[in-house]
């Protein structure tokens, strides 16, 4: 039924884990954003082991380029273990661009863990501020 569909944005009220992620097929989505969902009263945060997140979202779609996490609670711990997954991981070989848009994160971000990683070509983008929600 959505065999075209390129792009999809999954919206969370309170919190989602890698169970319910993992339900979602779209085989020739290679753009997926997860954010707070616009009538929130305050950000979500995803719940699960970080590590078990890149599986999650191979089940999704193994041809993912860009994933975009956006203005949910994370904070600059738990971005850093999620990058980390993803570059350590090779589910998800296409992904090129991985994002935090007001994920919790500030400058004490730990710059290692944003530079480039060459031997994954995983590009890691981050837009500090507070989660919106």
């Amino acid at each position: 039924m959505f065999h075209n569909v390129k792009s999809f944005t999954i919206q969370v009220r309170v919190k989602i884990g890698c169970d319910v992620i993992q339900w979602i097929h779209l085989p020739a989505v290679t753009e997926l954003t997860i954010q707070t969902h616009e009538r929130a009263y305050r950000p979500a945060s995803l719940h699960d082991d970080h590590t078990s997140l890149p599986n999650a979202l191979h089940k999704v779609s193994s041809q993912l380029v860009k994933v975009t996490f956006k203005d949910l609670d994370i904070g600059n711990n738990q971005t850093e273990r999620i990058i980390q997954a993803f570059r350590s991981t090779y589910d998800l070989k296409h992904l090129r661009v991985l994002r935090f848009i007001r994920c919790g994160t500030d400058e004490r971000l730990n710059r290692s863990s944003i530079d480039s990683d060459d031997e994954h070509k995983v590009k890691v983008e981050i837009e500090h501020g507070k989660p919106v929600g």
